[in-house]
């Protein structure tokens, strides 16, 4: 778009030094005619095609003309003629229309027939929105020069109000476009569409997203960097490049004024243009679009569909938090943002299907004996499972693992989900990683001020770890993520028999893992379990 400004009134006409007296009282008739006409319909309201119900009559009695045409774009957002009278017969001359279309914008003062046609372009600043013409008999008296100078005077005092019309079209149609971009399933195509519709409507240099994935402190954020329409950085996507980390402490630093690290990293110095993205639940500041104008600055017109942009992205971040958040419950913040660059990340990752997967069911030992004669208050027992199962659970993430979900003070993790590309005995040797590592954290525990009542007596953990077929994915009605099979039910059974800091893997299982693997465990031992037929065979990790 060249420019939004409006150009300054055309009063030429009115001018002319050889004008007599008469054409020039004409001029001005029609002039505040048309004005009149004009602002009543804005007062008053009216759509375009009331307002020239109206407008065409009395400017054909007004010159004295046989027939009036405009042409342009109406509330519909369709180009429309409206003529009076409406059966105007120069109409059926497709030339009159091509020669002031917006490719040839070309000024008509032609006979047709019984027909004198004066029609010019409407255009404003160069941008053409429709045309308009008047239509005498073709042995009209006066001269051919005045008859033009009311066909321009008309025009002049109608192209602010086409004009207004046609922008607004305009913008509409922008804002529609954008909401169709940004209803894309995968939010960063959806951005990047959404981009490039803005990019042909306001002259964007360099656009750098900041926003988060939910309203709360330490929720995942995002930052992504256009130049000229073209995605240069997202951390979503390039989450295996050591500099994210950096990137998104400097995004947090920007998105809550407490440095501007982000902005000198990614050059942006000079002029620019800051637009907010307001939480919806909370009175908080989710993101910040920044972008700077190819032309230096952006007009009224710029800003106003940078607010409308802004307000599509917010409502699309709110519904891309839901997948977030939903999934955030059960994947590690990596493999979240992985399933969401697939639209269809349901029915290619999570469908339920029959896979080869690690189980670890991990326990509080003696959790009862601790609640009932240390911890003694609902209070403190809740704060500690809180504590242990969220570092537990951030242990699962750690080490590739899926958190399936808590039964009492038990975390069950799955391991495999929701890629499967690590083989089987990989997934194995993860899983008894991670109990390792939650063992060392549970035994830690007691070192922290708030849990310093258990330093006497310790904590530990039971775990069972296991391999086997599991119909796994997401189950209605709730959507979440979980595993059923009889493996998984050993498993269960398996961490029954631990005792404290035990880690019982399946005798099974253990022949899965791959060649070298750095575990070593005790001789096989078998335990009877009830509603199992076959005693289970399981070895201690050393």
């Amino acid at each position: 778009m060249a420019s939004h400004s409006k150009a300054a009134p055309r009063n030429r006409e009115i001018r002319r030094r050889d004008a007599e007296p008469e054409q020039l009282k004409a001029l001005l008739h029609l002039h505040a005619l048309v004005d009149d006409i004009v602002e009543d319909g804005l007062v008053h309201r009216r759509n375009l095609a009331e307002v020239m119900h109206h407008l065409l009559p009395a400017v054909v009695q007004a010159v004295g003309a046989k027939g009036i045409f405009v042409a342009s774009y109406g509330e519909d957002l369709v180009h429309h003629v409206f003529a009076e009278p409406a059966e105007l017969d120069v109409l059926e001359h497709e030339e009159i229309l091509t020669r002031t279309s917006q490719e040839r914008r070309e000024t008509v003062v032609q006979i047709f027939g019984r027909d004198l046609v004066v029609a010019r372009p409407l255009d404003v600043a160069g941008e053409w929105f429709g045309a308009a013409g008047l239509v005498f008999e073709a042995h009209e008296p006066r001269p051919h020069e005045h008859l033009a100078d009311l066909a321009n005077m008309m025009c002049e005092e109608l192209d602010n109000y086409l004009y207004a019309i046609h922008v607004s079209r305009e913008k509409h149609q922008v804002m529609m476009e954008l909401g169709v971009a940004l209803r894309h399933r995968v939010l960063g195509e959806g951005l990047k569409q959404a981009i490039a519709v803005l990019g042909r409507a306001v002259p964007l240099g360099r656009v750098l997203l900041v926003y988060v994935a939910e309203e709360e402190p330490g929720a995942a954020l995002h930052i992504q960097l256009y130049e000229q329409g073209e995605l240069k950085v997202d951390t979503m996507m390039d989450v295996a490049n050591h500099d994210v980390e950096t990137i998104c402490r400097e995004g947090d630093d920007y998105l809550h004024d407490r440095g501007y690290a982000l902005l000198e990293r990614f050059g942006f110095v000079d002029a620019r243009e800051e637009v907010l993205i307001n939480g919806v639940t909370k009175r908080v500041v989710v993101g910040k679009i920044l972008v700077t104008s190819k032309s230096g600055s952006f007009n009224t017109y710029d800003r106003e569909l940078l607010g409308t942009f802004a307000g599509f992205i917010r409502q699309r971040v709110v519904d891309f938090n839901k997948e977030w958040r939903h999934l955030s419950g059960s994947f590690r913040p990596q493999d979240v943002a992985r399933l969401l660059q697939s639209d269809d990340y349901e029915q290619k990752y999570l469908q339920p299907r029959e896979e080869e997967v690690a189980i670890l069911y991990v326990d509080i030992a003696g959790f009862t004996r601790l609640s009932e004669t240390i911890l003694r208050l609902p209070s403190a027992v809740a704060e500690l499972v809180e504590g242990w199962s969220k570092d537990a659970v951030d242990l699962v993430w750690k080490h590739g693992g899926v958190f399936d979900k808590m039964v009492g003070d038990c975390v069950i993790a799955l391991f495999g989900p929701p890629f499967y590309e690590a083989a089987p005995g990989e997934r194995l040797a993860a899983a008894i990683r991670c109990a390792v590592a939650i063992r060392e954290m549970t035994r830690a525990l007691p070192q922290r001020p708030q849990f310093a009542r258990l330093r006497e007596t310790g904590m530990g953990v039971a775990t069972g770890v296991n391999l086997a077929p599991l119909f796994v994915g997401t189950f209605a009605p709730s959507n979440n993520f979980t595993g059923f099979s009889s493996g998984m039910n050993n498993t269960a059974r398996l961490q029954g028999c631990a005792i404290r800091d035990e880690i019982l893997v399946m005798a099974d299982a253990i022949t899965r893992l791959p060649e070298g693997a750095e575990f070593q465990f005790g001789t096989e031992r078998t335990a009877v379990v009830k509603n199992v037929a076959v005693p289970l065979r399981f070895r201690a990790l050393r």
